[in-house]
């Protein structure tokens, strides 16, 4: 499909059109060199539908305020003439926070729906292509602030061409937040837009407000589909000291899933082998003997194995691999990863994990310079992040086998766990094995569990198998489109080289 890449016209929605901001963003816009450029000044958003049937080609939103970067035009065009099948296109930006003169840049994730859904995060510039903002139907004028919004999430169910120019090509005017997000004045018609986003497309959950961060929403788990989890625990029967005591770390996890979930739906598969006692045995079959079952192993250790051997023994659609140094943390932590496990476009579901003293141990898994990284990795639990990422769910290249959920069908469509990693990165290669057939991994806050992990591990361990997870994904590893090119690539922090 050959598409011509057309003019560019900015709309910009205000009430005072003679004003300085105006101005200053109608010359920002005039200052570009491209041809086919314009800018339209509208009064009223049915008007700004007007500009959209006028325009020819890209059509995109400003605000008074906002001030391109003299290349912003050409910039974008670079981008979607190399690709004309790209429907949707956003740029990095910086912005400010009410009479604060200090810009904080925000440098975007590649296209991350799951993320869009509870943060309005392309945010300027986000530019659609005239005839696909046709096809959805246009602005809906009566949603007032989150029109923009709602055609966004429109034009996202159609189409899976989405550019991202990693560049910051916007400065905005002041922002209430430090991040991008709805007009908390507005945030019943913002789950009003994404309740009709979700039921389009059969996603089983309601919006509500986030609970700590103001213009963020979340999802509430809705579920009518019901599958049969099953919870594939690899475990030797070790012990180790939790909260002072010693722990046998197989019952303890055990006993958390069933005390503290409220998802009643589960078969708990506990993979052995011949360091797990008698005793450890007995007592886990004691404790619901209906749902927890015990599968041997024979063999030195070997967690993909083990995983592959627990998902031929279960009986579920849908596996969770957990490792036994994990407890439960929020009851609702399996409908939380469902409704994302179950959408047909989603490969594998990860939740946030933390230490036994409550900082962060994993919320995603990034590329790093041609290694992996573990986002904000021993930093406090009510960390923001950048752009509030460490807040909302999220989609990533990878997330921990320590807790990841996936459908029966992918699991077996890619082959399961590798054996080519029998103890490290087994996770991070069936993640990128998944996203190279087309499926995205998301990373929900909003199943929660502590993860008795040693806080001085590094989340890379230099083994023949980071060596063998390097000549097998190294470009996406270097290239995570995730992770932005502006950050160090020492460290995976999310924090810019330069301000």
């Amino acid at each position: 499909m050959n598409r011509p890449s057309g003019g560019i016209t900015f709309v910009c929605h205000t009430t005072d059109p003679t004003s300085e901001t105006v101005a200053a963003t109608q010359a920002s816009v005039v200052a570009q060199s491209q041809p086919g450029v314009r800018f339209e000044i509208v009064s009223s958003l049915a008007a700004a539908s007007d500009a959209i049937a006028r325009a020819d080609g890209w059509v995109g939103f400003v605000d008074p305020g906002d001030v391109l970067a003299p290349d912003a035009a050409a910039s974008v065009r670079s981008h979607v003439d190399g690709d004309p099948l790209v429907d949707l296109v956003y740029t990095d930006e910086t912005n400010r926070v009410g009479t604060d003169p200090r810009r904080t840049s925000f440098h975007k994730p590649g296209w991350s729906p799951d993320r869009l859904r509870c943060q309005p995060y392309t945010g300027r510039l986000t530019l659609a292509r005239t005839e696909v903002v046709r096809d959805v139907g246009g602005l809906r004028p009566e949603l007032a602030s989150l029109a923009e919004h709602d055609l966004v999430l429109r034009i996202a169910e159609r189409t899976r061409h989405v550019a991202h120019v990693p560049e910051v090509l916007c400065d905005r005017r002041p922002l209430p937040q430090p991040y991008a997000a709805f007009d908390p004045a507005h945030i019943d018609v913002a789950c009003r837009v994404l309740d009709e986003h979700l039921e389009r497309l059969g996603i089983e959950a309601v919006a509500r407000s986030h609970a700590t961060a103001t213009g963020l929403l979340r999802l509430e788990p809705a579920l009518h589909t019901r599958p049969l989890v099953s919870i594939v625990i690899p475990t030797a029967g070790a012990r180790r000291r939790v909260r002072g005591d010693d722990v046998n770390l197989v019952v303890n996890c055990v006993q958390s899933i069933l005390s503290r979930s409220t998802y009643a739906e589960i078969e708990i598969v506990c993979v052995t082998d011949e360091s797990v006692d008698d005793a450890t045995g007995r007592r886990l079959i004691e404790l619901e003997p209906n749902r927890v079952r015990l599968v041997g192993y024979e063999g030195p250790f070997h967690f993909s194995r083990k995983v592959n051997r627990g998902a031929l023994a279960a009986s579920g659609d849908v596996l969770l691999v957990l490792n036994d140094d994990t407890e439960v943390q929020t009851p609702g932590w399996i409908e939380a990863m469902l409704v994302y496990a179950l959408d047909p476009g989603v490969g594998a579901v990860g939740a946030r994990l933390l230490f036994e003293d409550g900082r962060i141990q994993h919320i995603g898994v990034v590329g790093v310079g041609g290694n992996p990284g573990h986002p904000y990795h021993g930093l406090s639990a009510d960390t923001v992040g950048h752009g509030a990422n460490a807040l909302v769910p999220g989609n990533f290249l990878a997330v921990t086998g320590a807790c990841l959920m996936t459908r029966r069908e992918t699991f077996e469509e890619v082959g399961g766990m590798s054996s080519w990693f029998p103890a490290n990165y087994n996770d991070l290669d069936y993640c990128l094995k998944l996203g190279n057939a087309g499926y995205r991994v998301v990373a929900t806050p909003d199943a929660v569990l502590a993860h008795f992990e040693s806080s001085s591990r590094s989340g890379t361990v230099a083994t023949p198998e980071l060596d063998l997870i390097r000549r097998r994904w190294g470009r996406l590893l270097r290239d995570d489109p995730y992770y932005s090119k502006n950050f160090p690539s020492g460290i995976a922090d999310f924090k810019p080289a330069r301000q």
